[in-house]
């Protein structure tokens, strides 16, 4: 069964204990239930989706570019202003390419202010977190998700502090722990080259290099 915000509502409520109400539909309930799931749901959504890198939040856009010259905009610091998604949350790799890199990622300078982002390059290819549908949640995201909504709802519909602080507990040792391990074995990532110079002195395909730490046993080869 594909999962729908009712449904989300509802497991997070199922943790609050057997007698609570639930809801029938998300978009046509009304009272107090409601209000406080319509309340927190995007909140702690968008609160979760920036916690991590999830497989299931991925998105990939080139950006517009918007920048002005009457004002000019940006200001300054940065030449261009490229408009964000409508539906980013969080930047997780910024480039001036669209080429793929095996071994090492194009460095830029960038700034998130507001709505924009902020660079000294006219192209720019964005890979960024955005809310998933509720269809589209891997089970254990979205496991993740009902239990920090229902930590969020404890207080204002139960009035127990201590359920919420316990919810709390459940989601950072238990559930988050598992759903991050299991996001990881679903996905390969590049080598990220940290510098200019790891970038420039670069040598090798080698997954082993004899240099002192905190170059040793790393994925960048061998370096001149």
């Amino acid at each position: 069964m594909a999962l729908t915000k009712t449904t989300l509502c509802n497991m997070a409520l199922s943790k609050l204990g057997s007698s609570r109400v639930q809801l029938s539909d998300f978009d046509s309930d009304t009272g107090e239930i409601k209000s406080q799931c319509a309340l927190h749901y995007e909140p702690t959504l968008h609160e979760l989706v920036r916690m991590h890198k999830w497989n299931c939040c991925k998105g990939r856009a080139k950006l517009t570019n918007s920048t002005t010259t009457d004002p000019k905009v940006p200001l300054f610091e940065f030449k261009e202003q490229h408009d964000l998604p409508s539906d980013y949350i969080r930047a997780t790799y910024v480039t001036d390419s669209d080429q793929v890199y095996e071994y090492g990622k194009t460095v830029v300078d960038y700034n998130i202010e507001g709505d924009k982002l902020l660079s000294n390059f006219k192209n720019i290819w964005l890979c960024y977190e955005k809310e998933p549908t509720p269809a589209a949640m891997d089970p254990l995201f979205a496991q993740a998700f009902a239990t920090l909504l229902a930590a969020r709802l404890a207080v204002p519909l139960v009035g127990e502090r201590s359920l919420s602080l316990s919810l709390i507990e459940e989601f950072n040792k238990v559930i988050m722990p598992e759903a991050r391990r299991i996001n990881a074995f679903e996905k390969r990532e590049s080598p990220t080259v940290d510098s200019e110079w790891l970038d420039a002195t670069y040598t090798s395909g080698s997954s082993y290099s004899n240099s002192y730490p905190p170059f040793s046993q790393t994925s960048y080869g061998s370096f001149s």
